[in-house]
């Protein structure tokens, strides 16, 4: 009997590898599977939801409408409201390039190289903003 009873738990041991042998390799599939969806998933989530990096230069633009400015000859009323209309314009052109293109606005002092420039769109936004503002007034 003790002959017996030592074969019987070793036949079960064979059935039972079996049976897993058999739903490992579905098992392994799915799971490989799953696992490469994931990462695919994960991956497009990423690359959609990374803001695009461009780079501006805010000191130039400052700067060219400060020269601007200097040309003509404007009371103190004159250029502080000026000022306030330019800032107003630039800050609000800012922010919607943002708004519209999911973008990361970097000063372009602080960029290396490899981003797109776009101080000539935001320059001519706020002359297309001034002018319009100024038509209001």
């Amino acid at each position: 009997m003790t002959e017996k009873t030592l074969s019987q738990p070793a036949q079960l041991a064979k059935k039972r590898s079996k049976r897993r042998n058999r739903c490992i390799v579905p098992v392994a599939i799915v799971a490989i599977t799953m696992l490469m969806l994931n990462a695919a998933i994960s991956l497009l989530l990423i690359q959609w939801q990374q803001p695009v990096t461009v780079a501006f230069d805010m000191k130039g633009t400052v700067d060219q409408f400060m020269t601007q400015t200097a040309q003509h000859q404007l009371t103190q009323e004159q250029s502080d409201a000026l000022t306030l209309r330019f800032t107003t314009a630039l800050d609000a052109s800012l922010r919607d390039y943002q708004h519209r293109h999911d973008a990361l606005i970097l000063v372009s002092p602080s960029v290396v190289a490899g981003v797109k420039d776009i101080t000539a769109d935001i320059q001519r936004d706020v002359a297309r903003q001034m002018r319009v503002s100024k038509d209001d007034q």
